[in-house]
């Protein structure tokens, strides 16, 4: 894979995201909906949702540094709950939102640390984030990788086996999180976050999402199901390729890669804040 060249890697990676990736929170609005749910309940949740990405994306623009902090966070957080949605505890326990937290900045800073020189070159080739390099070190970054990693293994041991009473799901999730690692550490970096993000994260949150659906409605299937996909799975995929084309008309200073991110990250923050809500919810069914 190491032969791929960055405009191909970067293809792959764009087509998974906009296959899997995207869809996984093309639901978005339906999976809180009530009901007998009024046009003012959707107006609001609209309203809500698009103002949160138009926000982040001024962020962006006025404070770029801050926005990528906010962005790493959210992930960590979103990526933890998603892999431990269905444990039966509390998601108000601090110990779970502690494994949520430090499981997504294992699994982050571990494809940080893995690719380190490669990723870094990222950053300094767009002028928005060249001073990156000297916060992310190599130093910084095995520290924060070995760190959050330790302390995901403790949490994970302490949950699923002390609370849940479950070894057998302790070392799966150890196994799992071992063969993430070793992907990252094997697979170049855009592909290694691409098959992670698409094919891990997005595939299982959408079977989530598919299961409860079709528990609420009658005669759902997959056909139904790919139909609400469709909609804002469309809306986003238009929306990036306008997003692309525009910067690279007006020839901003910006990398793809960044782009990329930011794309990303506008609809992560709204995205997370629906599935925490959905998942709370979940728990209390």
């Amino acid at each position: 894979m190491e032969t791929l060249t960055f405009d191909t890697q970067l293809k792959i990676t764009l087509g998974l995201i906009f296959l899997l990736g995207i869809p996984h929170g093309a639901v978005d609005h339906i999976l809180l909906q009530k009901k007998q749910q009024c046009t003012k309940s959707q107006i609001q949740f609209y309203t809500f949702y698009l103002g949160l990405i138009g926000l982040y994306v001024i962020a962006w623009i006025l404070f770029p540094y801050f926005s990528l902090v906010v962005f790493f966070l959210i992930s960590f957080y979103h990526f933890g709950q998603s892999q431990f949605s269905d444990v039966k505890i509390d998601e108000k326990n601090i110990a779970k939102k502690l494994l949520y937290m430090f499981w997504g900045g294992s699994i982050i800073s571990g494809l940080f640390y893995h690719h380190y020189d490669k990723l870094i070159q990222f950053f300094l080739e767009t002028s928005h984030f060249d001073q990156t390099a000297t916060v992310i070190t190599p130093f910084s970054l095995y520290y924060f990788f070995l760190t959050s990693s330790v302390i995901t293994i403790f949490l994970m041991a302490y949950i699923l086996i002390k609370r849940v009473n479950s070894r057998k799901r302790f070392l799966s999730e150890i196994g799992i999180f071992l063969l993430l690692h070793l992907a990252f550490f094997t697979i170049p970096p855009l592909l290694a976050f691409a098959l992670y993000f698409a094919i891990w994260h997005s595939l299982k949150v959408l079977y989530d999402e598919y299961m409860y659906l079709g528990e609420k409605r009658k005669n759902f299937d997959l056909t139904h199901f790919i139909k609400e996909l469709l909609p804002f799975t469309l809306i986003s995929i238009v929306g990036a390729c306008i997003l692309l084309i525009a910067f690279s008309y007006f020839e901003f200073a910006i990398s793809p890669f960044f782009l990329t991110i930011i794309f990303l990250s506008v609809l992560t923050l709204p995205h997370s804040v629906v599935m925490d809500s959905w998942y709370q919810k979940m728990k209390k069914a």
